[in-house]
């Protein structure tokens, strides 16, 4: 995990089609939103908080050790029960200032799940964007950005100084399609 450094790279994403631009088949099937290699490591990321000039304290600790044994998309009410669970002293404020820090660092994305609710996914820093499962929510990343002309043309237009777009795709995983009871809410 070399690469791994908790900062967001400066060069033009992957373009459409490229190696790793997408995650392969393979995390889909296996329901995990981080393809192999693309998740930092406890130490990795405290180390990107200490460059930014975050305390490490116990609860924060806590906090990011459980937010990286997340394989899918979580929630912070979902972190929340966890650690109440196993640190009943951790407060929700610790908790949500912690995850809006792991997001500002690039630790993590949030996302907009198929009912309008926010998730939060780990991964490697960089721009990335999401495939969702209507279904299931299994999410899978990916760097090719079809964006980009778009917003060129539009701070062009407007005039607007643009300076980030988000972009969440929605769909039905394989693992989903293939189920006895296909679910309706998948097409909504």
């Amino acid at each position: 995990m070399a690469g791994w450094r908790g900062t967001t790279p400066t060069g033009l994403p992957d373009s459409v089609g490229s190696p790793g631009a997408y995650a392969t088949l393979a995390s889909v099937n296996n329901q995990s939103c981080k393809p192999d290699g693309d998740s930092p490591t406890v130490s990795q990321v405290m180390d990107v908080l200490g460059q930014h000039g975050y305390r490490l304290t116990t609860p924060r600790r806590a906090v990011l050790r459980a937010v990286l044994r997340y394989d899918r998309p979580f929630t912070a009410e979902q972190l929340v029960s966890e650690l109440r669970t196993s640190d009943p002293g951790l407060g929700r404020a610790t908790v949500y200032r912690t995850l809006e820090i792991l997001t500002s660092v690039d630790v993590l994305t949030r996302i907009l799940q198929p009912g309008g609710h926010p998730a939060y996914v780990v991964g490697s820093p960089g721009h990335r964007h999401h495939l969702v499962c209507s279904g299931c929510g299994v999410t899978v990343a990916f760097t090719a950005c079809p964006v980009d002309d778009l917003v060129l043309a539009l701070s062009r237009d407007t005039e607007f100084a643009i300076h980030g777009h988000l972009l969440e795709v929605f769909g039905v995983c394989p693992t989903c399609q293939d189920a006895p009871v296909f679910p309706l809410s998948a097409l909504r």
